[in-house]
């Protein structure tokens, strides 16, 4: 049996869109510095920078735990069970137990690709008890706000019937380009479509141009009408939900901006098995701040030390 070739292709979301923004560099070093690290023997360098790429920060981490405790509320729902805002709160901090075993230890290293690994302890910054006690309460507060909050009591009822996506990493081309979106959750409701996302940080303005990329995959794969698309950021740490309508003209600046997004991307991708690197397409930024909590800052030539 022939053994599968793998290419690195050019891929989009916006996530990756804000990494190239935010520094070129750190984006070469996560997209295509690794690439073939699967090869590598013995281990060496791209396996190192493999790594980094996976680590994750103590919020993130967090954040994270979240997602998936409610993600197993929404399969429990299904299957005729409903976990109760305790219940909730004890499988994300179970999540949480599980993933610091492995990142303090050396759980991590079988399967970094797969595993937690915090930065916080690749790079050895202490974590004061105040952290982990913060986690905890926000873990226990997001539970609280998304099994009572009134605001969300029609994503709690809504029959699995009805559901759309759950945290489903799915794909649509654009441009030729393999756009990426994971919805965290969506459902019908008559004719109305909703996507939420659970955030348990703070507000940003990026959330909605996340969101708004969402309606672009639906109307793409699900071939939903803009104007019947409503869009929720539910902020669960901060107890709140933001909840807007697709706008025809928002929707097309979304689409303005993601199309100038993978053009300037398309312009240094390369492949690293065929194509030679031109370094010079990908300098560090010039906001040295920004090297403090980047993954690759001990392996970046030009980080602020």
């Amino acid at each position: 049996m022939a053994t599968q070739q793998f290419q690195c292709e050019l891929s989009w979301s916006a996530s990756r869109a804000k990494e190239f923004e935010r520094c070129r560099r750190e984006n070469w070093f996560s997209r295509y510095a690794s690439w073939g690290w699967w090869t590598e023997r013995p281990r060496g360098e791209k396996h190192q920078i493999m790594v980094h790429k996976n680590l994750t920060s103590l919020p993130a981490f967090a954040g994270d735990c979240m997602h998936r405790a409610i993600e197993r509320w929404f399969q429990l729902k299904r299957e005729g069970t409903e976990m109760q805002a305790n219940e909730l709160y004890e499988e994300a901090v179970e999540l949480f137990r599980e993933g610091w075993r492995q990142s303090a230890g050396d759980g991590w290293q079988a399967k970094p690709n797969k595993s937690t690994h915090l930065f916080e302890h690749q790079y050895r910054i202490p974590i004061p008890k105040e952290r982990t006690e913060a986690a905890r309460n926000l873990l226990e507060k997001c539970s609280v706000y998304f099994l009572q909050a009134p605001e969300i009591e029609p994503v709690r009822e809504a029959h699995p019937d009805s559901w759309r996506s759950l945290e489903t990493m799915d794909s649509y081309l654009f441009l030729g380009t393999k756009i990426y979106a994971v919805p965290d959750f969506a459902y019908m409701d008559g004719e109305i479509l909703h996507i939420w996302d659970w955030k348990t940080g703070k507000p940003r303005e990026d959330d909605l141009f996340q969101l708004h990329t969402y309606a672009l995959y639906a109307c793409e794969k699900w071939s939903a009408d803009p104007g019947s698309i409503v869009l929720h950021a539910a902020y669960l740490g901060e107890g709140k939900v933001q909840s807007i309508p697709v706008d025809l003209n928002r929707l097309s600046q979304v689409q303005d901006k993601m199309t100038a997004s993978i053009r300037e991307m398309m312009d240094v991708h390369y492949d690293p098995d065929a194509d030679d690197l031109v370094m010079s397409n990908w300098p560090a930024s010039p906001e040295r701040q920004k090297c403090s909590w980047c993954r690759f800052r001990s392996l970046c030539a030009d980080a602020a030390k």
